[in-house]
């Protein structure tokens, strides 16, 4: 019984350094596991941590990028509308050039049915001289035309004067302006006066005194010489209590009723 309680014994404690022994090496097996986890987890976790800035500088250079394309894109934009005023302004020149082009080929086909150059330059220049020929010729017609004018209306006045002189001899009016007594004789009814011939004094012509600008008597113009005249005192035309003096004044009739009016 002895021995069969020591064998049990034995086999337990066998059983137990078994187990032991077990336990001990799957602790260790657990721990080199844990201590390998351990390290895959610091491993994972500086990886996530790399991972997280990667990401993080990602996202940075997305969003840098993201901006540098809406530039971009207003920068197209501009661009775009820059190209199609381009556009629209080369079109214009386009269109201006093809009239230019066809101005001058209208010029040209001018020219050329005109002559060269040298022969327009010559026809330009004979016709600026002839056109200043023509001026002149113009301006000395004018010249011409306005001493022709003067002459005959000097013409006209001399004989509009002459016809007065004419109607005034015909009518017998004497035409100067005025005169004096330049002497009386009572007995005789006569008188002369400072105007003749030359002055206007017509023969047969009737003659006022003048006193203070009343008429006081008539004359008749009986003879005419050159520097004076004789002339008789109307009978009856002297003024009552008026006596005829030398240097009174002495007017035609016609000239006398023409300042009266």
């Amino acid at each position: 019984m002895a021995n069969i309680l020591a064998i049990i014994s034995a086999v337990l404690l066998a059983a137990s350094a078994y187990i032991a022994f077990k336990n001990k090496s799957a602790l260790e097996t657990e721990v080199d596991r844990r201590s390998a986890a351990e390290s895959t987890l610091s491993q994972n976790q500086a990886t996530l941590t790399g991972l997280q800035g990667d990401r993080d500088d990602t996202i940075a250079t997305r969003e840098d990028v993201e901006s540098q394309t809406l530039v971009k894109k207003d920068e197209e934009t501009a661009t775009q509308t820059t190209n199609a005023e381009l556009k629209s302004g080369l079109e214009e020149k386009k269109s201006e050039s093809e009239k230019n082009a066809a101005r001058i080929s209208d010029i040209k086909a001018q020219t050329d049915e005109l002559g060269d150059i040298q022969e327009i330059a010559g026809k330009i220049r004979r016709l600026k001289e002839e056109i200043a020929s023509a001026e002149d010729s113009r301006t000395s017609l004018k010249a011409t035309q306005a001493n022709l004018l003067s002459e005959r209306n000097g013409t006209q006045e001399v004989i509009a004067d002459y016809n007065k002189i004419n109607r005034d001899y015909s009518n017998k009016n004497s035409f100067f302006e005025s005169a004096q007594i330049n002497s009386i004789f009572g007995p005789w009814g006569f008188v002369t006066i400072s105007a003749g011939n030359s002055a206007g004094a017509v023969a047969g012509s009737t003659l006022s005194v003048v006193r203070d600008g009343e008429t006081i008597a008539k004359l008749r113009v009986r003879t005419v010489e050159a520097g004076r005249a004789s002339a008789d005192v109307i009978p009856g035309s002297l003024a009552e209590d008026t006596t005829l003096m030398v240097g009174d004044l002495v007017k035609p009739v016609a000239a006398e009723t023409s300042e009266g009016n």
